[in-house]
């Protein structure tokens, strides 16, 4: 093979994605082996290119050589074309920085018969400037002293200098002083050992600025032994900043997970623990150490939840991110509740990688709510218990003793709960009935002195209640302790007075047996204060059965007297007056006057939620008495001794109702000159009536909602909360349900109002008290006009129980106003309700019940229906069923005349 000789040429490959490679630079001699032009390979892929017998093994290497990171040579012993034989290829990936293979540089090398092909294995200067132009990233050539021979167009960009700036000099000089000499050291030592280096470093060139770069130097010697240093340079700057970034994300990243409240847990697809926080470590009581790395079933999870734990965990590695709750255990044996909330962590490509998990410990939560269920209950009991025995009131005295001293024990879980009575001069105290819930025996009759307690009856009347936690060792009790405490076991107590209408009755007494002394709780002290209040209710009630029985007994003897005597008229009239007068003492409460069982029963629905706190929401129409029933509540309440402050929530401008109702401070708003207190705060210690609450614009009504809630208000401009004690009493002509439904009332307000609703009666609805309305009305104005009207006739009374009265009782006493006014006779004239009759004198504390009153005023009304005809059709004898001459005997002789 003497014509024969091994011919080199070079290419450059473009790497694309997936296995595609594109030739970006063909020496002639590979374009002559391929019989191609220069145009028909720039650009195209390898399989464009090379015989389909070559390509496998061709990409094979070329993979190979990506992978490895290495030069890789082979054999292609098929000849590409004619006239070529044996082949030999070698390629060497270029990366950049991140790693990414960007070009293969290769050469292939032709065993060729000289004779039948023309060599040019000449690479040339202007096909190698090609190649590494083409390349983007800063490629040099140095010599053995470190100076620049050859650079590509990326190097003079990167650092913004010229070839001419460049070539034949070294870049040292421009390297920090200190850095100097490792700079050059890097350089020396590749070229003595042609050991492949890669460095990372920051580089100021002549002024510019700074850089980090990452250089990939190796030595090359040519076929005269002069060693060169090759290097590959990649603009590492945006990177490092990128990682400092990521760094510091990182670490907040790191320290957040850290810091978290709740634990932490992250574990691989097996469910090995990879990651856990320092909550992790607190709620489950091991270290992180011992968390690291711990595989299903896990040492804190219940054997029995092993199944529920890997179906939750395939649930969240498909994607989905339960949330659940589940009993651990602590490494201290101590079983707890938690919650979980789960999801999952993915790669670049969706492929989920691992899963976490966030633990809250909630069992102090389950607790509460557990305590508050309880104490809802307890509540709930409480409450059934108070109305149980509200709805005792009016009922004998004796069986309502045995029944509240057993329902306070059994809802109290007390031994002992007894009532006790003071003597006239409180002198002592007798046992009216003792509850023993261990054998459930009622008994009575005990005494206590005060001549032998006198500590205990002064710290009764200091504190008007007595709470002891335990009776043996303490001072107000030891006097009746060897002879009453000690014997029946009782080792705490609390006693509460219960009120009367003579001033204290005598105390409700709370007795608990057992050797731990009992510490009395807020609320237990309010139910005890409670039951009081309705013992209270039940002895006013029994001291009112027994004023109202001597007050009939009292009115039998008046009775029987006015029957046995047979007196003047006039003396009859005025002792029915007189009457009139007692009985108003008895049905008549604070300011009122009625006489019918429908304003009675309110009365009697004021009477039991007047000495309570609850909110009253007073119903009715305009002009029924709402103000007067307000006040009527207030007056006969324990909070009498404070004011009761009216707001007309209808008569305030909107804009000045929230100043109104809360006051402001001065300069909250223009116009506010100085601090100005609000209507609750008035009221605080006593009564708030909201008049006409249907009124209240939407936007003030969740500030009414906040004070009935937590009894506490903001002031306008102010910086806090004021916490008041004050009662509200509201009072609507509205409908308010229709008004929740039209979206202008809000439906919480209004069942925060409607703790105890009392419906008003309209005066249709209560006629029987117009005959004392009108007396009471007469009476007032005969004072305050200096009137002297005694009489007023049946028909004109007939005539008003008929009227509807839309304005009802403000209506009502505006009529008798103006007719009192009108008015200079006895004899009460009233506009609008004139009739013939009325000249004549009837007593308006009396009807005239005698028959030919009763006929005379029947036929006169079917008169005037007659229009005064008297025979004929349509006429009054016709109605009447009398002949015409009859009923003109009958007019005559009762002496009726148009």
């Amino acid at each position: 093979m003497i014509n024969d000789s091994m011919t080199k040429s070079h290419f450059v490959l473009q790497v694309l994605s997936g296995s595609e490679y594109r030739f970006i630079s063909v020496g002639d001699l590979f374009m002559e082996a391929l019989e191609a032009h220069e145009n028909d390979v720039i650009g195209k892929n390898v399989k464009e290119i090379l015989p389909k017998f070559a390509q496998e093994l061709f990409l094979k290497k070329c993979k190979e050589a990506i992978h490895k990171n290495k030069t890789v040579q082979w054999q292609e012993n098929e000849p590409l074309r004619s006239g070529f034989g044996l082949s030999i290829f070698s390629v060497d990936p270029l990366f950049d920085m991140e790693g990414n293979c960007l070009y293969l540089v290769g050469e292939a090398s032709f065993l060729i018969n000289k004779r039948l092909v023309k060599i040019d294995s000449d690479f040339g200067e202007k096909q190698w400037n090609n190649i590494i132009n083409t390349i983007g990233d800063p490629i040099f050539v140095k010599d053995d002293q470190s100076r620049l021979l050859v650079v590509n167009d990326a190097f003079c960009t990167i650092f913004g200098l010229s070839r001419l700036d460049i070539l034949g000099k070294t870049l040292a000089d421009d390297v920090d002083v200190q850095e100097r000499g490792d700079f050059l050291k890097i350089d020396r030592k590749v070229l003595e050992t042609g050991e492949e280096n890669v460095n990372e470093e920051s580089l100021t060139v002549r002024g510019g600025e700074t850089r980090f770069i990452s250089t990939k130097k190796s030595r090359f010697v040519d076929k005269e032994g002069n060693k060169y240093l090759v290097g590959i340079i990649r603009d590492i700057t945006d990177r490092k900043k990128a990682e400092q970034e990521l760094k510091l994300s990182k670490e907040y990243t790191d320290k957040l997970l850290m810091s978290m409240q709740e634990g932490l847990i992250m574990v691989d697809l097996q469910g090995k623990i990879i990651m856990v926080n320092e909550s992790t470590c607190d709620i489950l009581g091991y270290t992180r150490d011992e968390l690291i790395g711990m595989e299903l079933p896990y040492p804190f999870a219940k054997l029995e939840d092993f199944r529920r734990i890997l179906t939750m965990q395939e649930r969240v590695a498909e994607g989905e991110t339960p949330s659940f709750q589940i009993e651990f255990i602590r490494k201290n044996g101590e079983a707890f509740d938690a919650t979980f909330l789960t999801g999952n962590i993915t790669d670049d490509k969706g492929n989920v990688i691992a899963l976490f998990g966030t633990m809250k410990d909630i069992s102090e939560e389950i607790r509460y709510k557990r305590t508050l269920e309880e104490n809802a209950i307890k509540s709930k009991k409480k409450k059934e218990v108070i109305l149980k025995l509200a709805s005792l009131v009016g009922h004998d005295l004796n069986d309502s003793f045995k029944q509240i001293t057993k329902l306070a024990s059994e809802t109290l879980h007390v031994e002992r709960v007894s009532v006790w009575s003071f003597n006239s001069d409180k002198s002592e105290i007798l046992c009216e009935n003792l509850y023993t819930q261990s054998n459930s025996l009622h008994t009575k009759g005990m005494v206590l002195t005060k001549a032998d307690n006198p500590k205990y009856f002064e710290e009764l009347d200091k504190n008007q209640a007595v709470l002891i936690e335990n009776v043996l060792t303490n001072e107000v009790t030891q006097q009746f302790a060897e002879d009453y405490l000690i014997p029946n076991r009782i080792i705490s107590l609390m006693d509460v007075f219960i009120n009367s209408t003579n001033g204290y009755f005598g105390i409700i007494c709370f007795e608990h047996v057992g050797k731990v002394p009992w510490a009395w709780t807020q609320d237990e002290l309010q139910f005890a204060s409670s039951i009081a209040n309705i013992v209270s209710l039940m002895i006013e009630s029994n001291e009112r059965k027994i004023a109202e029985s001597k007050l009939i007994d009292s009115n039998l003897q008046l009775e029987k007297a006015n029957e046995e005597l047979n007196v003047l008229r006039n003396k009859l009239e005025q002792e029915n007056i007189y009457l009139r007068n007692e009985l108003d003492l008895v049905f008549n409460f604070e300011e009122m006057v009625y006489g019918s069982v429908e304003f009675s029963n309110v009365l009697t629905e004021i009477e039991k939620v007047a000495p309570t706190n609850a909110t009253v929401l007073l119903l009715g129409e305009s002009g029924t008495g709402k103000e007067l029933l307000a006040r009527a509540i207030h007056n006969v309440s324990v909070r009498n001794k404070k004011p009761l402050i009216k707001v007309n929530c209808s008569a305030i401008p909107r804009e000045l109702l929230e100043s109104e109702l809360f006051g402001h401070k001065k300069g909250s708003f223009t116009g506010a000159i100085s601090d100005k207190i609000g209507k609750f705060e008035l009221a605080d210690g006593g009564t708030l009536f909201l008049d006409e609450i249907g009124e209240l614009p939407l936007e003030m009504q969740p500030k009414i909602l906040r004070f009935l809630q937590e009894g506490e208000i903001e002031v306008v401009g102010g910086t806090g909360i004021k916490k008041l004690d004050v009662r509200i009493i509201a009072a609507t002509n509205r409908n308010l349900k229709e008004e929740i439904e039209k979206k202008q009332f809000r439906e919480d307000l209004y069942f925060r109002l409607n703790v105890f609703p009392i419906e008003v009666p309209p005066l249709r609805n209560r006629k029987e008290d117009i005959p004392l309305l009108v007396e009471h009305f007469v009476d007032k104005f005969n004072k305050e006009y200096n009137k002297s009207i005694k009489y007023v006739s049946d028909a004109a009374m007939e005539k008003l129980k008929a009227y509807n009265w839309p304005g009802n009782i403000r209506e009502l006493e505006n009529l008798i106003e103006r007719a009192s006014i009108l008015n200079n006779g006895e004899t009460l004239l009233i506009p609008g309700f004139e009739s013939a009759t009325q000249l004549e004198k009837m007593p308006i504390t009396a009807k005239n019940l005698s028959l030919d009153t009763i006929q005379r005023n029947h036929i006169i009304s079917v008169l005037e229906k007659c229009d005064w005809k008297i025979s004929g059709p349509n006429s009054a004898s016709e109605l009447l069923e009398l002949k015409p001459s009859t009923l003109r005997d009958k007019m005559s002789k009762l002496g009726i005349k148009k």
